[in-house]
């Protein structure tokens, strides 16, 4: 009925093709395409680095920083191994235990990658796109497209939950 469409990234919403030769006969607009990405099509990268379909891939599914409650735009994110990358495995003939791969890789911004990298802060893929996270003092969060769920049942009624600093 409509004929073909695209997405307006910032809009997260269809133009018609008309719209969008409209649009590239502008002098003032910029139009980028891309291809389709399937979400649910892993892809794997060769090295550390995170080849640019990929890259794009993580940043589609996640759309957030997927740290606990973060909703900083993953086109603005760093994108993190889960599991490290190991710059030695290959050299000493052991498997990579951090592929550059859509089950590995998550979209962090550079303030919770930091806080990821050098804290307890710790993090699982436990589903495409479900992470796990474990905070320095124990407690656990599910961190998907919903939203943050604390996994950790709260106090009983009438237990004081210990003061933090």
């Amino acid at each position: 009925i409509f004929g073909p469409t695209g997405r307006m990234e910032n809009g997260q919403r269809l133009v018609l093709l008309k719209q969008i030769q409209a649009w590239r006969g502008d002098t003032h607009t910029s139009v980028t395409i891309k291809p389709v990405i399937d979400l649910n099509t892993p892809l794997t990268g060769q090295t550390r680095k995170v080849p640019a379909m990929l890259r794009e891939q993580i940043i589609l599914r996640d759309r957030t920083c997927v740290f606990p409650r973060c909703s900083h735009p993953a086109r603005g994110c760093d994108i993190d191994h889960v599991v490290p990358w190991d710059e030695h495995a290959e050299a000493e003939g052991r498997p990579q235990p951090g592929p550059t791969t859509t089950g590995n890789l998550a979209a962090l911004c550079r303030f919770h990658h930091r806080l990821k990298t050098h804290s307890a802060w710790r993090y699982a893929m436990v589903a495409p796109g479900v992470f796990e996270w474990t905070a320095p003092h124990g407690y656990r969060y599910r961190r998907d497209h919903t939203g943050t769920t604390e996994l950790d049942p709260p106090d009983p009624p009438g237990i004081p939950r210990p003061r933090r600093r």
